[in-house]
């Protein structure tokens, strides 16, 4: 199946750059009657004008690529790179992550992260690794010295260090990596009296400034400590204020310890070995909340996994460059990754190559395994809201969303009304339309696709 995928996708690059045909007008030569609706509705759509669009449009059945667009050319995928991460995760890591390696020497329990994004993340309901540091005898002593990574990912804007959907990476993530401001409504907008933080570890580092009637953000954060500034404030549409937490290792064993109730200290020895690991959260949780939530803090925690995993040091870029030499040498167009989520800009991918990978998701894993990983049209995860089917049918759309400014995609998979599943990729790129205006004219697309294929 795949090889002859891959030819007809490159013969048709081929064909393409040889004609004298305008994109808009280039057609797979054997099945013309094929592509013509997808053809005429790229050339009547007044939306998809305003885009640099690629797309393909591919029959697994048939091992035939029905529509090919620009599917050569390189795009900005936003968060369509997390199908790239999935399939990556799902070859590295067993079914059951560790989520902490450690080793005991007489009294004392030396402890190390896998980057597991799980422990005491409110998304999660596994404990496992809280129990086990909770309930041990000896002394904890929490090392980070394998982390060798940014704490940021490559090419995403400083500025992003406030922002819910940019946790920092780490090797030992604790609640997700943020803190949750508690808002209540009284005379003026204020943090809850009884509870205002979550993890009530962090309470300490809000500083209230008060209110002089000016309208300001109710939390912000400093750059460069983790001290939250407070502001009450006259209304307010959020009861919650998200704000990732600035990593260091003395914050975390003070974290630990809170949470804990009991000691934990810290080294920096370098000649330990960590040889026993526990084993304890299901990896499927992770991949359904990666992919149905679109979590890019869950994204390049799964990077850093893999990366520990086979080499016993936490380095984003290591992991993708493994990854890359050894799950993706196939595809028709080397990507060009640099995170796991898909938030840099740096990242190049070709559609081509995102419905190669769709199919050998579908053929290794299987079909209930791989649509429970995608959000389903008008039903869950990012689509939740997106091309519902008419009452009372399934759905007929199950695909990965990315959103960047001036960037969406969408890849995945279309159930038609003749009976077949069809795999595609479409992203747009460079636009200065509103990105709902194009994720409603692509709806308009999948919807002619159900009905003619």
């Amino acid at each position: 199946m795949f090889p002859k995928l891959i030819l007809l996708l490159c013969s048709l690059s081929i064909l393409a750059m040889i004609s004298c045909k305008s994109p808009e007008s280039a057609t797979l030569p054997d099945e013309p009657e094929t592509s013509e609706p997808v053809e005429r509705f790229f050339e009547e759509s007044g939306v998809f004008s305003q885009s640099t669009t690629g797309f393909v449009l591919y029959d697994p059945e048939a091992d035939s690529v029905l529509y090919d667009r620009d599917g050569d050319r390189y795009y900005t995928p936003a968060s369509n790179m997390k199908i790239f991460t999935l399939y990556a995760s799902l070859k590295a890591l067993p079914d059951t992550l560790p989520s902490l390696r450690y080793t005991v020497r007489n009294d004392t329990l030396w402890f190390r992260g896998t980057g597991d994004p799980a422990f005491l993340n409110p998304n999660f309901e596994t404990n496992g690794a809280y129990r086990f540091l909770k309930d041990r005898p000896e002394t904890l002593v929490y090392f980070d010295g394998h982390y060798e990574d940014n704490h940021f990912g490559e090419g995403w804007p400083w500025d992003w260090y406030p922002a819910a959907y940019a946790p920092e990476k780490s090797p030992f993530p604790v609640y997700g990596n943020i803190m949750r401001l508690q808002a209540q409504q009284v005379a003026l907008v204020m943090l809850n009296e009884e509870e205002p933080v979550k993890p009530a570890f962090f309470e300490r580092y809000i500083e209230n400034l008060g209110w002089d009637g000016e309208q300001m953000e109710l939390v912000r954060r400093d750059y460069q400590t983790n001290t939250v500034f407070y502001s009450p404030r006259s209304d307010t549409a959020r009861q919650e204020r998200n704000i990732p937490f600035k990593y260091d290792s003395g914050l975390i064993t003070e974290m630990l310890a809170d949470t804990l109730n009991r000691p934990v200290d810290y080294t920096d020895r370098n000649d330990l070995r960590f040889e026993q690991t526990l084993h304890a959260t299901p990896a499927d949780t992770l991949y359904k909340r990666l992919m149905l939530e679109s979590d890019n803090f869950v994204a390049e925690q799964l990077m850093l996994m893999i990366s520990e995993m086979q080499s016993g040091t936490l380095n984003s870029s290591n992991a993708i460059s493994w990854s890359l030499d050894n799950y993706f040498q196939d595809l028709p167009d080397r990507p060009q990754w640099r995170d796991g989520s898909g938030l840099t800009r740096y990242n190049l991918i070709t559609p081509r190559s995102v419905v190669y990978l769709l199919e050998k998701l579908m053929d290794e894993y299987g079909e209930e395994n791989v649509l429970s990983w995608f959000p389903a049209g008008g039903v869950s995860g990012t689509l939740r809201g997106y091309y519902r089917s008419p009452e009372g049918e399934p759905p007929f759309v199950y695909a990965k969303t990315g959103t960047l400014s001036n960037n969406t995609a969408l890849s995945g998979y279309i159930y038609t009304n003749s009976g077949k599943r069809l795999s595609f990729s479409i992203i747009h790129n460079n636009y200065v339309i509103g990105n709902n205006t194009l994720r409603r004219e692509t709806g308009r697309l999948l919807g002619l696709i159900r009905e003619r294929y």
